[in-house]
């Protein structure tokens, strides 16, 4: 489920493929097929992704995060990036979550602290 943990993310923090693609220096092509699981990332684009989505490696790999601190730290981020996201599809600039990477989001808010 890496793929839709990365899809999910990225819809939340409002960036499109390409923009993702940009910052992590590869091609939009490459971010589709990780999202489709088509794909697996290499460590180091890992690394980066959990730097920009402000989440742990082991989160994007396992869906869980390491330690009490490392859950709050990423219930707050993604509470933070739900609400703008949440702000963007009231206006219709982003297509709605599919069950798929809503699951993925509710399940981290979920974790207990």
């Amino acid at each position: 489920m890496l793929g839709p943990r990365i899809a999910a993310l990225r819809r939340a923090a409002g960036i499109s493929q390409s923009e993702l693609a940009q910052m992590l220096k590869i091609s939009p092509s490459a971010v589709g097929m990780y999202e489709q699981g088509r794909r697996e990332p290499a460590l180091d684009v890992l690394a980066e992704m959990a730097r920009i989505f402000g989440v742990t490696i082991d989160f994007l790999v396992t869906g869980k995060a390491g330690s009490a601190q490392e859950e709050d730290q990423l219930m707050q981020v993604l509470m933070e990036r739900v609400n703008i996201s949440d702000a963007r599809l009231n206006n219709r600039r982003v297509r709605p979550f599919s069950r798929e990477e809503l699951a993925v989001l509710f399940a981290a808010m979920l974790m207990e602290p």
